[in-house]
């Protein structure tokens, strides 16, 4: 007897063919082997990014106390901390990095909605599926080039010539890195939304 393909639900992963089918913790179908390797590696990246989140709350939290740290011993204690305002750059810049591919999947940046949300639902997932894609393409790109930086400012011994003197590629090196999560949570986008366009085209024809 032929098997038949579910509805697909939002939760499973689909890669072609009929959604995967797990039973006893092993995935089953034609590419077994390649959907479990897929859906193992989409199961960590999920756990890098919302541990991401944590570090960039953490960062929240160490930016402010050190910031009020330093409003106290400036105008009570006459002994300011000269470090905060450089270590605070350096925290901001981290955030920005660390944080964004955490904002993304929850899809928490800002968006301009006044032409989309005149469209209608397929033309809008059609329109995601694009944008998405033109994303992924130009974080993996910041990737490279931002990697090459990093090294570079690693080889050659660069410092950030403040009080501090900071090597400048630990400064840079959350810029490859956030550019990479972000790559990925985009491509994890584009996949979401062929899915839901998928379903639209379904429910059209």
């Amino acid at each position: 007897m032929a098997r038949s393909c579910r509805r697909f639900q939002p939760s499973s992963l689909y890669f072609g063919g009929c959604p995967t089918q797990r039973r006893g913790g092993w995935v089953t179908g034609r590419d077994g082997k390649k959907m479990k390797f897929l859906a193992t590696a989409d199961r960590y990246f999920d756990r890098i990014i919302e541990f991401t989140g944590y570090i960039t709350f953490g960062l929240l939290i160490f930016s402010w106390g050190s910031v009020c740290a330093e409003v106290v011993c400036r105008y009570f204690l006459k002994q300011p901390l000269i470090w905060v305002v450089e270590v605070t750059e350096y925290v901001m810049v981290h955030m920005t990095f660390v944080g964004s591919a955490w904002l993304l999947r929850r899809e928490g940046h800002v968006a301009v909605d006044v032409v989309t949300s005149r469209l209608g639902s397929k033309t809008r997932t059609f329109l995601l599926i694009i944008t998405s894609l033109i994303a992924t393409c130009m974080f993996l790109i910041l990737t490279w080039y931002a990697a090459i930086a990093t090294w570079g400012a690693y080889r050659d011994h660069l410092v950030v010539p403040k009080q501090l003197s900071m090597p400048k590629f630990l400064v840079m090196l959350v810029i490859p890195f956030g550019c990479l999560m972000l790559a990925g949570q985009f491509m994890k986008r584009t996949r979401g939304a062929l899915r839901s366009w998928r379903s639209l085209r379904g429910e059209a024809s």
